[in-house]
């Protein structure tokens, strides 16, 4: 079907075209002149030409027109507005084409979202997801009776330390899947991991269970892997309930306060907090009053050692002591904890202070003046001159303690940290006391602080250990580590070792020292054990040179 300007169009070459073809039929009647074949092949070519310029007018509205129905059919999905059937086979596998790519981008975009509020170790929400859900759920008007849960699983970095981050790793899982254990029963629970060591649990109005139950069912379940495992600790509890339209910031610090009590009131212990005046206030001022009865007592800390032992013989065996700490009622304290909130109320160097006097004072009662002790230092006391001034004070009241001693700090505090650093290590060595970096090889920066700090030892990063056996990139790193320490005068332990694939391995690199529970487990110091832990090495040990 022609539209209006395609049939005027029409009708006008035809009427141009008409006269024109009778025309040369009257010419070439009689015998034609060339003038009169001139004239023929004008017209000719001037009516050829406007039959061109017509077919491609007629053509373009026509594509116009399909245009415009393929348009019509896409925007509403239907093929049936098409007329030939080729078209409409066409446009349904178009439209096929267009839904797959459809669901592959809701797919890439769910997949995004997962990502963005997702937990990558445990599978569980994130803290994104949380601070979301806690804010919809405080819009409900039976939020009164919701209940939100704070558990801090405190032996994370004493394991990724001691025994290496697969095992860490491991506990973190073993944490997410025992609180899914004991909320599983509650239709509507979300559980989250908030940060490394944090989880939280949001329970909805229409549970049937008082507070302190659930607290009481989430310290067996602690209690049990605890036995289990022979940690330290597993987990703190802490719960609230939450108030409608209330303040998320104040919630959380209500629910961080009732977290803080259980950590100071019995191992994998629970509490809760209703009321939320100035909570996080209140929360500082207990752990102030726990840190102040601490530090009022020495007695209250209890030393363990674990040996480090001698694959060199250049290298002299020692142990590593760590302490761990009780209140007045005998409560045994997470010490993660209790550092950082030290640390937070400006009292860590007090029980930094306590805590080198007590083991000095420990190892002169011991009388192990052949042996050596190793004692880790809370590197952000690097750029406290007060504490320095003090330390070195301490260091001076007996010389044989201090050669005896090995003082270890963290290598991305000492990265960040160089002139308090560089002032430390000449500190030890002016005393004759050891020095360690631990957790070292974490990138190339590791041998610029290697040359400039030039300790005693380096204690390997357990991250390295964890995919020894099948990283030949990480036993090259390892190696070059080895190789360059060293060159260096240095002496290279590896910490946090578990596998006997590890140690045969790590024998092989000419690493000089091993730690971890294939050696010996940490053991508590007590004065009827002379020769504190158990050194189960295969070559023999002297003082040689070091």
């Amino acid at each position: 079907m022609l539209n209006k300007h395609e049939g005027n169009l029409l009708l006008v070459s035809a009427l141009v075209c008409i006269p024109m073809l009778l025309l040369q039929g009257l010419w070439l009647a009689p015998p034609a002149s060339p003038l009169t074949l001139l004239l023929v092949l004008m017209t000719t070519l001037i009516g050829f030409s406007l039959l061109l310029l017509l077919t491609h007018s007629v053509r373009k509205g026509e594509q116009e027109r399909q245009e415009q129905r393929w348009l019509l059919a896409l925007q509403q999905r239907d093929p049936a507005m098409l007329e030939s059937p080729q078209a409409q086979t066409a446009l349904r596998q178009l439209l096929a084409s267009f839904s797959e790519a459809e669901l592959d981008a809701h797919r890439q975009i769910s997949e995004l979202q997962q990502q963005a509020t997702q937990d990558e170790m445990t599978g569980l929400r994130n803290r994104h997801a949380f601070r979301r859900d806690l804010t919809e759920l405080l819009l409900q008007e039976t939020t009164q009776t919701a209940i939100l849960v704070l558990i801090r699983a405190t032996e994370l970095a004493r394991l990724n330390a001691q025994r290496g981050f697969q095992s860490g790793d491991a506990y973190i899982r073993d944490i997410s899947n025992l609180i899914n254990l004991v909320v599983n029963r509650f239709p509507g629970h979300q559980v989250y991991r908030i940060s490394g060591s944090d989880f939280a649990v949001l329970l909805p109005s229409d549970i049937n269970i008082p507070p302190h139950l659930l607290g009481q069912e989430f310290k067996r379940a602690f209690d049990h892997y605890h036995r289990e495992r022979e940690l330290e600790n597993v987990a703190y509890t802490g719960l609230t309930q939450l108030s409608r339209a209330q303040n998320i910031e104040a919630i959380l610090a209500r629910a961080d306060l009732a977290l803080a009590r259980a950590q100071t009131e019995t191992i994998n212990g629970w509490a809760i907090q209703q009321h939320d005046h100035s909570s996080n206030l209140h929360g500082q001022q207990h752990w102030k009053r726990v840190l102040e009865d601490l530090l009022s007592q020495p007695d209250c800390i209890t030393l363990f050692s674990q040996p480090v032992q001698a694959f060199n013989r250049d290298m002299v065996p020692y142990q590593d002591i760590s302490a761990r700490f009780s209140n007045r009622e005998g409560i045994q304290l997470p010490t993660d904890t209790l550092f950082a909130m030290a640390q937070r109320l400006e009292m860590l160097m007090r029980l930094e202070q306590m805590l080198i006097t007590h083991v000095m004072r420990q190892y002169r009662a011991f009388d192990q003046q052949t042996h050596r002790w190793g004692i880790n230092l809370s590197s952000c006391l690097l750029q406290n001159s007060a504490f320095l001034i003090w330390f070195d004070h301490q260091l001076q009241k007996d010389a044989n303690i201090s050669a005896n001693l090995v003082f270890a700090l963290d290598e991305e505090h000492l990265k960040h940290n160089m002139i308090g650093g560089k002032r430390l290590f000449e500190l030890l060595r002016r005393h004759g006391s050891r020095s360690t970096i631990r957790n070292f090889g974490k990138g190339m920066d590791s041998f610029t602080l290697l040359h400039e700090l030039r300790p005693d030892y380096v204690k390997l990063d357990p991250l390295l250990l964890g995919t020894l056996e099948r990283d030949i990139a990480n036993q090259q790193f390892v190696r070059m580590i080895v190789d360059v320490s060293h060159r260096m005068g240095c002496l290279v332990i590896a910490e946090g070792v578990e596998e006997l694939g590890q140690k045969q391995l790590l024998q092989g690199m000419y690493v000089d020292g091993l730690q971890g529970y294939l050696i010996a487990r940490p053991q508590e110091l007590r004065p009827d054990i002379p020769h504190p832990g158990v050194f189960t090495g295969d070559v023999s040990t002297s003082a040689g040179s070091e």
